[in-house]
């Protein structure tokens, strides 16, 4: 059996140059661009015969000089082999009689299954099976993963045809984990009517009609199937205060359910796009999925991912495989938008004198601009469709036979052009730069990515868009400081090889800017974070960031600016010194914030302890500890996710939570652990907590609480077994 790392990190360090004399070499650096390009003549054939000077490219309108240009035609060298013909690991055959160039002829094919209900799963699995009995070569490298709670690796990528086979069985027959918190089963078995029935108001429904809520039993996804959102509601004669504060809840379950299934999809496509870059050859997806859930509030995302995408040359081919349907899949975006058109017109009938007591009006008039942005991402199909049309690929919907359209999708890998170029313009200055391949022949189609992000390059890693903000912070002078914030790294597990960090940042929200919108009563506060750790000769080893918007209803704006924004993200670092370099800015105002610490990443033998950390909160998983808890986090145990508090002041009267991990050695007596109080370095109380048996990772997460009188201590928790000691301390105040 032939496997392919995820990585290649053997394939890609291979120099093109020394691999094939005859052939130009294509490379992508910082500064060249190489594009993948599918041309197609009005009978949907390939075009294989262009010339280079038949060919234009141009970015931002202003035309390219091409270092490369050649056609791929894998089939023309290759004779198409049965499925099990050749052993696993033999030399694919070819018509001219030397081998397949190993790097210029690789097709690296991602199959992703989405989550998707029993029929789509039937149809998922006879797509796959005859895509892979069919199209595959022996040139072309499969990997499956499945896509539900995170991103599941199914089968590393290999040519064997037979493990991709059981792959896709487990992923197609397996049993998806519930995603759904239990305070969202409610749309399980209601489903939401997402428009407004015009005799409704008449009939004096209250805010059930107001919201576009119609009371018809049903079931299933919210953009799929229209529904009720509280059965029998009226028929139980609840009040309508009650009614109305059923409907409002459903309306933001509806809402919290496609945020979260969104962002699980968005965060595990972007971290597989991602993953790609470094892989050699044609970099293609095929999605399968019943619709790809994009809210409003993640449309970054879904930029970033189609950015990632053509910056690292991957095409994304998607399936619809709810297959044929009598019902539109833009049903959804235009029950919303009707929606928002009639709360409108109703708003318009609002008796201005009377709208302090108006609550229903109030209501409305905040939901309106909710339900556009709804609509604009409410068609599944929609999302799918741009994805793969803006990284070169295309949807196949609407049919219970994508036999035809899985046939095109590996002509496409198997028969395309690759070319190459050096931009004219090498200001690296994050704008989005549209490319345009021209053929100067007549009835052809040409595919390709629409363009990339103009990112500079970092430790070898592209900057992510809002990223550059945050550089740009950290390179002023004198370095800004518009606003307090903290941040700090928690050291974790010590290994010989690297110490685990998580590193915290915490912005207080009254000290950032908002932006009013008073036709939705809402505020929006946009927070870009970064954190560069540069070792002791100021190069890179590894980067942080996030970008963080919150739309913010102005009843509860008071509440909200009177807490923080907490951000931790985990990283690795080899033993060694290290300056770590933060920024926070303010995308509302331009503010921004820098801090710069020291950090010294430290292997030490015996019993190991993380940092003592204040706590914040502890949110349980959205799932089962299973699905939910990600073990390379130090910040996740068995009860939750641990946010910490880096405030340091504490009011009195109330428990300060503390998290704390022993790290045992695997053989020895049993660890025992101490927490000590100490004011003016006198100890003012002691515990010694009974420790549990080890997690899986071989760790003992604990969580200890104090509450001590108003003043200045020191905490300090020393851990112990055998001969072994490791000792951490905090300072906090209480007042």
């Amino acid at each position: 059996m032939r496997a392919l790392s995820l990585c290649c990190a053997g394939l890609a360090c291979l120099p093109l140059a020394a691999q094939e004399a005859n052939l130009p070499v294509i490379r992508s650096t910082a500064r060249e661009v190489l594009l993948d390009a599918v041309v197609r003549d009005k009978k949907e054939r390939l075009v294989r015969d262009l010339r280079p000077d038949e060919v234009t490219v141009r970015e931002d309108g202003v035309p390219q000089k091409l270092q490369a240009f050649r056609f791929t035609d894998t089939d023309a060298d290759e004779q198409p082999q049965p499925p099990g013909a050749a052993p696993p690991g033999a030399k694919p055959v070819t018509a001219s009689g030397p081998a397949l160039n190993p790097l210029h002829n690789l097709n690296v094919v991602t199959i992703v299954f989405e989550r998707m209900g029993p029929r789509s799963r039937l149809f998922a699995q006879q797509a796959a099976a005859e895509f892979l009995a069919n199209e595959f070569r022996a040139n072309t490298y499969g990997g499956v993963f499945s896509l539900d709670f995170k991103l599941n690796a199914l089968q590393p990528y290999t040519n064997n045809q037979e493990l991709l086979r059981k792959a896709i069985a487990r992923a197609t027959t397996g049993n998806y984990t519930e995603f759904r918190k239990d305070s969202e089963n409610v749309l399980n078995n209601l489903g939401v009517e997402v428009y407004l029935a015009p005799d409704q108001a008449v009939q004096g429904r209250g805010v059930l009609g107001t919201l576009g809520i119609k009371m018809v039993p049903a079931g299933g996804d919210p953009f799929q199937s229209a529904g009720a959102a509280v059965q029998g509601a009226e028929s139980a004669g609840l009040s309508s205060d009650v009614q109305k504060a059923l409907a409002w809840v459903v309306w933001k379950q509806m809402e919290m359910v496609n945020y979260g299934a969104g962002w699980r999809s968005l965060d595990g496509l972007l971290s597989l796009v991602e993953a790609q870059a470094a892989l050699p050859g044609r970099k293609t997806v095929l999605l399968l999925s019943e619709g790809l859930v994009v809210p409003w509030q993640l449309e970054n995302m879904f930029r970033a991912i189609i950015g990632a995408a053509n910056r690292a040359n991957v095409s994304i081919y998607c399936v619809d495989v709810t297959g044929l349907s009598t019902k539109s899949p833009g049903t959804a975006n235009s029950d919303l938008l009707r929606t928002a058109a009639q709360i409108s017109q109703k708003q318009s009938t609002y008796d201005q004198a009377n709208v302090a007591t108006n609550i229903d009006g109030e209501k409305d008039m905040g939901k309106q601009d909710e339900t556009v942005n709804m609509s604009l991402f409410a068609n599944p199909q929609s999302a799918m469709a741009e994805l793969a049309e803006s990284t070169g690929g295309f949807l196949i919907a609407n049919t219970n036979d994508p036999t035809v359209g899985l046939r095109r999708v590996m002509e496409d890998v198997r028969g395309h052009y690759e070319l190459s170029y050096i931009p004219s313009s090498q200001d690296y200055d994050g704008h989005f730069r549209r490319i345009e391949v021209q053929v100067k022949r007549r009835a052809v189609q040409v595919h390709t990515r629409t363009g990339y992000f103009a990112l500079p390059l970092l430790a070898g890693e592209v900057l992510e868009p809002f990223e550059m903000a945050g550089l740009q912070a950290l390179n002023r002078q004198p370095p800004p400081a518009a606003f307090a914030y903290r941040a700090q790294a928690l050291p974790f597990r010590s290994t010989r090889s690297a110490v685990q960090y998580s590193i915290v940042f915490q912005v207080p929200m009254q000290n950032l800017s908002y932006r009013e919108d008073k036709q939705t009563a809402k505020l929006r506060s946009h927070v870009s974070m970064l954190a560069l750790v540069k070792d002791s000769d100021g190069q890179v080893a590894a980067k942080v960031s996030r970008d963080l918007a919150n739309d913010i209803p102005a009843d509860k704006f008071d509440a909200f600016t009177r807490g923080d924004l907490t951000f931790a993200q985990p990283l690795l670092l080899a033993p060694g010194r290290y300056t770590v370099e933060t920024s926070v800015v303010d995308r509302e105002s331009g503010a921004a914030s820098v801090k710069r610490m020291a950090l010294v990443a430290s292997d030490r033998p015996g019993i190991g302890l993380s940092e003592l950390v204040p706590v914040r909160r502890v949110e349980p998983f959205d799932v089962p500890v299973d699905g939910g808890r990600n073990p390379a986090d130090p910040l996740h145990f068995a009860a939750g996710k641990v946010t910490p508090s880096l405030d340091g002041a504490y009011p009195a009267g109330s428990d300060i939570p503390l998290f704390v991990v022993v790290y045992p050695e695997p053989t020895g007596a049993p660890p025992r652990l101490t927490i000590e109080v100490l004011r003016d370095g006198k100890v003012v109380s002691q515990t010694s907590p009974d420790l549990p048996a080890p997690d899986p990772t071989g760790a003992i997460p604990l969580m200890s609480s104090i509450q001590p009188a108003p003043g200045d201590y020191e905490v300090k928790v020393t851990a112990r077994q055998s001969a072994s000691a490791a000792t951490r301390m905090i300072a906090l105040r209480v007042q």
